[in-house]
């Protein structure tokens, strides 16, 4: 069956974020993701995953207010370092395999010098999380959710997970459909490539089964090719999470 983690920074927000290891669970899942859960220690982060049993397979390097991600921001490599131990620190504690990082807001006209603080930054990072056997990745962000994003398509994503040895890629077939790409092919022609898959419908980004993909049509095909990662449930419910869950039934385990 395929295996599907539970993005707690958008799924059961009803709840407080402590209490959603155990909704999580309760629904069914073996597995969750989040962003940095700001105002819980690791160590307690820790001690949900363990009281649940639930498996942490992906984290990310924390946002400060108003940014979204520091990789590629020339000027900020000491604020992006630590930031990344930070993440780094929730990684290890959570026994998370993948750690999640974003590159960043960049003004076009300084892309250049973007790309060199990126790699400076990705190289030193990735030795680091190395350390821990913990493998880096990233994913573009559509330009139509957040405008000048310093990966700005899925094809900018892989030349760097190809330029950048050791480096990841989270295939997020939301952001490829808002890209104006075909989900099914992108799903086909680079899930060999994908360390992470998440799903969302678009364009609303609810349940995959709402909006205009054909989220049975990528189900059956990763079911049918044996995929044998986690797929992130990141969207936002339509009304509460456990209502939305149905799209679910069939391609997991009881």
């Amino acid at each position: 069956m395929i295996r599907f983690a539970a993005n707690l920074s958008l799924l059961f927000t009803e709840l407080p974020f402590e209490d959603r290891f155990a909704a999580a669970r309760d629904a069914g899942f073996d597995a969750v993701e989040f962003s940095f859960p700001a105002g819980l220690p690791a160590v307690t982060v820790a001690r949900h995953l363990e009281r649940t049993a639930l498996r942490q397979v992906l984290a990310t390097v924390p946002l400060r207010p108003g940014s979204k991600g520091l990789a590629a921001v020339v000027g900020r490599e000491v604020e992006f370092k630590d930031d990344f131990l930070r993440g780094l620190e929730y990684a290890v504690a959570g026994n998370s395999p993948l750690l999640h990082v974003l590159s960043g807001v960049v003004d076009h006209a300084r892309h250049e010098s973007s790309c060199r603080v990126f790699e400076e930054n990705m190289n030193w990072a990735i030795e680091e999380a190395s350390r821990y056997k913990i493998k880096l990745v990233i994913e573009a962000i559509n330009q139509v959710s957040l405008a000048g994003y310093f990966i700005r398509s899925l094809s900018d994503a892989i030349q760097w997970t190809e330029r950048l040895d050791g480096l990841g890629l989270i295939l997020d077939i939301y952001h490829a459909s808002m890209e104006q790409l075909d989900p099914m092919d992108c799903t086909a022609r680079y899930l060999a490539q994908a360390d992470h898959f998440q799903m969302a419908g678009f364009p609303g980004r609810h349940e995959p089964d709402v909006g205009r993909l054909n989220a049975r049509a990528i189900l059956d095909f990763l079911k049918t090719h044996a995929y044998q990662g986690w797929i992130g449930c990141e969207y936002n419910p339509v009304a509460g999470t456990a209502d939305g869950l149905g799209w679910l039934n069939g391609y997991r385990g009881p």
